[in-house]
C-alpha cells in the first residue's frame, strides 16, 4: 500500500490554513500600502466574515469522507497546469502582446478546447503568466509556480469548492510560495 506525504485531512488543513494566510497577508499588504483606512476597515469585516464562513465550509467538508487516487487525471492537470502559465508568460512577456491579452488569449482557448475542471486550472496558471518579469523573470520559474498551482489545486479542490476568488487566490499563493522557494536556495 502507498503512503501519501499527508493524510487528506492533513492536506484539507494545510489547504485551508494557506488559503487563509493569502488572504490575511493581501489584507495586511493593503493596509500598509492604502492610505484610505475606511478601505482596510471594510476589508478586514469581509474577510472576517469570509474566514468564519470558509471554516463552516471546511467542517462540512471533513464530514464527507471520499478517497480519490491520484491517476491519469493529475497528470493532465499538471499538463494543462504547465501549459496555462508558460504559454501566458511567453505571449506576455516574449511576443509582447501585455498581461490581459495573453491571459484573456489562453482562457478563452481552454475554455474553448477542455472539459470544463481542465479549462480552470489552465486558466488559474495563466494567472501566474501576468506577473510581471520582476515577480516570475524566466519562463523555468513560470513552469516551477504552474507545478505548485497543480499541486495546490490537487490537494485543495474540495476546500475550494463553490468558493469565488480560488483562481486567483491558488495562483498568488503559488507565486508566493515558489518565491519563497527560490530565495531559500539563492
Amino acid at each position: 500500500m502507498r503512503r501519501s506525504l499527508f493524510s487528506k485531512k492533513s492536506a484539507r488543513i494545510l489547504g485551508l490554513m494557506a488559503f487563509i494566510a493569502t488572504g490575511g497577508g493581501l489584507i495586511i499588504s493593503t493596509a500598509i500600502n492604502e492610505e484610505n483606512f475606511y478601505k482596510t476597515e471594510i476589508l478586514v469585516i469581509f474577510g472576517c466574515f469570509f474566514a468564519v464562513s470558509l471554516v463552516d465550509h471546511y467542517r462540512r467538508l471533513i464530514e464527507r469522507n471520499n478517497s480519490k487516487k491520484i491517476n491519469r487525471r493529475f497528470l493532465y492537470i499538471l499538463l494543462c497546469s504547465f501549459i496555462g502559465a508558460t504559454l501566458t508568460w511567453f505571449i506576455n512577456h516574449q511576443m509582447g502582446y501585455g498581461a490581459v491579452i495573453a491571459n484573456g488569449l489562453v482562457g478563452v482557448m481552454a475554455a474553448t478546447f477542455l472539459p470544463n475542471d481542465l479549462a480552470g486550472i489552465t486558466y488559474t496558471s495563466s494567472l501566474i503568466g501576468m506577473s510581471s518579469l520582476e515577480v516570475i523573470p524566466s519562463m523555468g520559474v513560470a513552469a516551477l509556480v504552474s507545478l505548485v498551482v497543480a499541486l495546490i489545486f490537487v490537494n485543495t479542490a474540495e476546500i475550494y469548492e463553490g468558493i469565488g476568488g480560488k483562481a486567483g487566490t491558488t495562483a498568488a499563493l503559488a507565486v508566493i510560495i515558489t518565491r519563497t522557494i527560490i530565495k531559500i536556495f539563492s
